[in-house]
Formats: C-alpha cells, sequence, structure tokens
C-alpha cells in the first residue's frame, strides 16, 4: 500500500484516492486501513460531543484514539484545525489529528465515490445494536436515528400483516 494515501481499507484499494504532500505515520494509516472503525468512531464523536477531530496517538499498548470536540481546539487556540472542523461534513467526512515527524496535523477524510460514508456505518452499527446488543446503545440517540428506526419498525410490521393475510 502506498502510505502517501489515505480513506480506505485493505480490501478496497479504490478508496485510496487523497494525495498526501508527505507520509502520514505508520500507526495513523493502520487505523484508516480499517475504515468501518474509524468512519463509525469519528460519527459516534460528531452525534455525541458535536464537531470535532478524532486524535490518534500510537502508544505502548497499541494506537489510543480520542474524539477533541470544537471546544477543545478553541481552548488550545488551533485556528488552522477550527476552521477545517467548521468546514468538514461529518456525514461524509472526518478529521484526523495526530503527531509526525513534521509536527502536529490534522487531515480531511472524504468519504471515497461509492464508499460508506460515517454516517451509514454509524446507521447500521446502531441498527445492530438495537436488535443484538440493546444494552450497549448510548442513552441519547439522535432524533433522526429513533425517527428512522420507527419507520423501520412499522415498514416491518406492515409486511408482516400482509404476510399473515390481515
Amino acid at each position: 500500500m502506498d502510505r502517501n494515501q489515505v480513506g480506505g481499507s485493505a480490501h478496497h484499494p479504490e478508496l485510496f484516492d487523497i494525495k498526501m504532500a508527505s507520509p502520514i505515520p505508520t500507526f495513523v494509516d493502520s487505523v484508516l486501513q480499517e475504515w468501518d472503525f474509524i468512519a463509525f468512531f469519528a460519527y459516534d464523536g460528531f452525534e455525541s460531543s458535536g464537531r470535532g477531530a478524532v486524535g490518534l496517538m500510537e502508544s505502548d499498548d497499541g494506537v489510543q484514539a480520542m474524539y477533541g470536540d470544537a471546544d477543545y481546539f478553541h481552548q488550545i487556540g488551533d485556528e488552522r484545525v477550527i476552521k477545517m472542523i467548521e468546514d468538514y461534513d461529518p456525514e461524509k467526512e472526518f478529521l484526523v489529528h495526530f503527531d509526525a515527524a513534521q509536527g502536529t496535523r490534522t487531515i480531511r477524510i472524504k468519504t471515497p465515490e461509492g464508499g460508506r460514508h460515517p454516517k451509514r456505518v454509524w446507521f447500521f452499527e446502531m441498527i445492530r445494536h438495537v436488535s443484538k446488543e440493546p444494552e450497549a446503545l448510548p442513552d441519547k440517540l439522535p432524533d433522526w436515528f429513533v425517527s428512522a428506526c420507527e419507520k423501520l419498525d412499522a415498514f416491518k410490521n406492515n409486511e408482516d400483516e400482509q404476510a399473515h393475510g390481515k
């Protein structure tokens, strides 16, 4: 894999379409290889804390991921990242913030055409939780998600009634 490209997975090489001016660290690249994980993590952070960036840090225990909301970047006075946070589309993109040889970097990762965007990854993972692991659901879910679940239930109930001749 070309470490100057990010945004996909080993199973989807067509997703690597963003050229980087300088290589990203291996630990960042390894996380970006796990598209569904990072896309879910980023969108989950957005839903729970608002706009922000995924922070990645390499440690003795492996790569640590955290989510820094816009307030965090305002507090540290990072105007460049604040501008990126204001401009990205959280449904289709996410920001990754990390330390590299060139200093602290933040990159904007866009879902490639035909790829699973972060909101979609989050939605289907939450649907899985609803049906298989309801205890793993957060206390507060977004209204749009609750509405979508209600519509899915109504559709399923309608199909069940038609199948049983009611």
